[in-house]
C-alpha cells in the first residue's frame, strides 16, 4: 500500500472560524470604543437618561406653551369685546355731549327772549349760521329773530341775504333770487317772539365769494332795520 494521506474537507469549519474572528473583532473594536468614550467622560447610559429628561422638558414647555395660547386667545378675546363695549359707550357720550350741546343753545336762545341782555326796542338777530350742505357748491344757512316779550305787537319784514364777491374779475352781488332753486328773493317773517328761518343755496361757477349781508327790514320801521356784514368763513 502506498503512503496515501486522507485529508476530510470541511470547507464549513473554515466558514464558521472566519465568522467568529470577524464577531470577535467587532466586540473588541466595540469595547474599545466604549472604554474610550468612558475614559473620556462619555456614559451612554448617563446621555441616554438627560436625553430622555430633556424630552420631557420641551413636552413640559410645549404644553405650558400651548396653555399660554390659549389663555392669550381668551384674553385677546376679551379685550375686544371690550374694546366694543368702550367704542359704544364713547359713542353714546360723544352723542350726549353734542345733544347737551344742542340744548344749551336752544335755552340760550329761549333765555335771550324771555329775559334780554339787551333793553333796546325792536328785533334782535339772535343768530346766523351758514355750512356746507354736502352739494356742489352748495350751502346751508339758518336764520333766527327774535322780538323781546314786552313788545305785544307782531314783528312784520322782510330778511335780505346777498352774497358779495367776485366773478370773471368784476365785483358782483347775488340775492335769494339768484342762489336759491324756488328763486325766492326775500324771507318774509311775521311772528311776537321768534322766527326761524333755514334754506339752500348754491354759488355759481367762476363764482368767489367774500362776504354775507343780512338786513332785517321791519315793516314801517325804518329805524329799526338791523344790518349785518359777515366775512365769507370758506375757503375756495
Amino acid at each position: 500500500m502506498s503512503g496515501m494521506i486522507v485529508t476530510l474537507h470541511r470547507p464549513w469549519v473554515s466558514r464558521v472560524l472566519i465568522v467568529a474572528l470577524l464577531i470577535t473583532s467587532l466586540l473588541a473594536a466595540w469595547a474599545l470604543f466604549e472604554y474610550g468614550r468612558f475614559r473620556a467622560g462619555f456614559d451612554s447610559l448617563n446621555t441616554q437618561k438627560e436625553f430622555s429628561q430633556l424630552e420631557s422638558t420641551i413636552t413640559a414647555f410645549e404644553e405650558q406653551l400651548e396653555l399660554l395660547r390659549e389663555e392669550n386667545a381668551v384674553m385677546e378675546r376679551a379685550a375686544q369685546v371690550e374694546r366694543k363695549a368702550y367704542d359704544e359707550v364713547n359713542n353714546s357720550l360723544k352723542a350726549l355731549q353734542a345733544e347737551i350741546l344742542e340744548l344749551n343753545g336752544e335755552l340760550a336762545f329761549y333765555r335771550g327772549i324771555i329775559s334780554p341782555r339787551s333793553a333796546s326796542q325792536g328785533l334782535h338777530l339772535q343768530s346766523y349760521k351758514l355750512i356746507p350742505n354736502g352739494e356742489l357748491r352748495g350751502f346751508r344757512y339758518e336764520i333766527s329773530l327774535t322780538q323781546v316779550l314786552k313788545h305785544s305787537r307782531l314783528a312784520q319784514g322782510n330778511v335780505r341775504l346777498n352774497i358779495e364777491g367776485i366773478q370773471n374779475g368784476h365785483q358782483k352781488s347775488l340775492n335769494l333770487k339768484q342762489l336759491t332753486e324756488n328763486h325766492t328773493k326775500e324771507l318774509k317773517f311775521k311772528f311776537k317772539y321768534f322766527q326761524n328761518f333755514k334754506g339752500n343755496i348754491t354759488l355759481p361757477e367762476q363764482f368767489q365769494a367774500k362776504r354775507v349781508s343780512l338786513q332785517v327790514l321791519p315793516r314801517g320801521r325804518e329805524k329799526d332795520m338791523i344790518e349785518k356784514v359777515f366775512d365769507w368763513p370758506f375757503k375756495e
